[in-house]
């Protein structure tokens, strides 16, 4: 065998040299020195992303945050799943256009209707203040004033730092194919001009640890083919990202393909975590709910979303709409993304990484479910929330094609300009939204989603024009702390 031939055999299964190395740079950390450099910024990256997000002082959250918020507390401090101290009341409240959908009856009590994986994530860091909490006297829970800015205050807490750390894991993924100065530029495009700022970090939605998962994938991936435990990391974050997010099981099959055509005892460490967490989420979900999928299977079809309409129907609908549309397209509201586009286009033609092109589809497969089997708007959110996960994925499309938008002046601009925008719809998002009450009034969205294609009144600019949302989470404090503290609602 020619050394050129055992060369490509060796470099099989990550980026070629080639097409990630070409815009400047080494492509991996260099031992010692490098690698310290790279930790340091690693650092450095997760406490400006944190405190970005948290610069705000407030949460952005909805009713599908509201077991998210508060089951950390409950397992904590009353050892139990079972939400009814918090669900009754709030079902005494106005409810949305679905209920109180965010809860499911099981045993006859009520439970969160979605998957618990980010609550049992972060319950470790609810310690502390659960310790605090449940030690104070007189007593602060569960009905003190205390106790609902604890609640409101460890979500953002715990929000924030997932997205940030989604962020600066992923600089460390990218340094493994990419020079320390684009990986850099790539992780805070991707911490900063995307909605993992705008959604992701300012409420315990889902997807930040999807994107957390996704981003140690690529970390795990990007590693050499031969070192130890690849195969086992890839198989964790891929378990972690499918327990939390059922329909991202969908990226299992490129990687068990992957693997399977490897050794086996590559395939073993692959399949070891996801059987494991696997096995204890379907446990789960058979006792609580009687089926495999859990309470959140049934909402997956979608009931707003046009039911009546078939599949192809709501294809046709919901692609463009997820893509274009003013006030939920990907590409308006973070234009970038075009340029990954054409990155993921180039990573499909040059067949490098191998998995590359079975990733692709099972990215575009996720993308597409949602669109055919909910409402494609994703309720009451900013911009393109369903897109959300895949964002790790689509900040990397950008390497392959970094040389070639650097090599032209127009390209250069009119990335920097799409990048300039996609920061300011974040600012937005984060400073204004949801000041203008675009999602409700005059209609709500979900009654009428063809709202999202209105250019006269777009969700950007209605938020934009009515000015930026109050610190709430800094005024309840203040009220806390006063003479006379009021109780905020979780």
């Amino acid at each position: 065998m020619s050394s050129r031939r055992r060369q490509r055999k060796r470099g099989l299964g990550r980026p070629r040299a080639g097409s990630s190395a070409r815009h400047g740079g080494s492509t991996s950390s260099v031992a010692g020195g490098g690698a310290r450099r790279d930790l340091v910024l690693f650092g450095f990256l997760l406490l400006l992303l944190f405190v970005i997000y948290n610069a705000n002082l407030r949460t952005i959250n909805t009713d599908d945050t509201f077991p998210n918020r508060l089951l950390p507390f409950n397992l904590l401090l009353d050892h139990s799943l079972y939400l009814d101290r918090w669900i009754k009341p709030r079902l005494a409240e106005p409810l949305g256009p679905h209920g109180a959908y965010f809860a499911a009856k099981s045993h006859g009590r009520f439970i969160s209707a979605y998957p618990i994986t980010t609550p049992v994530f972060v319950a470790p860091l609810y310690v502390l203040p659960a310790l605090w909490l449940s030690r104070h006297t007189p007593p602060l829970y569960p009905n003190s004033a205390s106790f609902f800015v604890a609640v409101i205050t460890m979500e953002k807490l715990s929000a924030s730092l997932i997205a940030a750390m989604s962020g600066a894991v992923l600089f460390l993924a990218l340094r493994k194919v990419a020079s320390r100065s684009v990986s850099l530029v790539v992780a805070l495009i991707y911490g900063l001009a995307s909605n993992t700022w705008a959604i992701s970090s300012q409420a315990l939605w889902r997807h930040g640890l999807t994107e957390l998962s996704f981003a140690f994938l690529l970390w795990a991936l990007f590693r050499p083919p031969d070192l130890r435990g690849t195969a086992f990391w890839a198989g964790l974050a891929l378990a972690v990202a499918s327990a939390n997010m059922p329909l991202e099981a969908i990226i299992i099959f490129p990687f068990l393909l992957h693997f399977g055509r490897g050794p086996w005892k590559n395939l073993l460490l692959f399949l070891a975590p996801l059987v494991a967490l696997g096995s204890l989420v379907f446990a789960y979900n058979l006792y609580f709910f009687a089926n495999l999928l859990g309470g959140y299977a049934g909402q997956s079809l979608g009931k707003a979303g046009g039911a009546h309409y078939s599949l192809l129907a709501r294809l046709g609908i919901g692609l463009p709409g997820s893509l274009i549309s003013p006030s939920r397209g990907l590409l308006c509201y973070m234009p970038w993304t075009a340029f990954s586009f054409w990155g993921a286009a180039r990573l499909w033609k040059e067949r490098n990484p191998a998995w590359s092109r079975w990733l692709i589809v099972a990215l575009a497969a996720v993308f597409v479910v949602p669109v055919m089997a909910s409402d494609w708007w994703a309720g009451w959110c900013f911009g393109p929330r369903y897109a959300t996960d895949l964002l790790p994925f689509l900040a990397w499309f950008l390497v392959p094609v970094w040389t070639s938008i650097r090599a032209r002046r127009v390209l250069r601009w009119t990335f920097a300009a799409t990048v300039a925008v996609a920061l300011w719809v974040q600012v937005v998002g984060a400073f204004y939204y949801p000041e203008g009450h675009w999602d409700g009034l005059p209609v709500s969205v979900d009654y009428e989603p063809e709202r999202a294609w209105d250019w006269s009144d777009t969700q950007v600019m209605r938020s934009w024009r009515a000015g930026p949302a109050p610190p709430f989470l800094l005024d309840d404090w203040k009220m806390l702390l006063g003479p006379h503290p009021g109780a905020p609602h979780p």
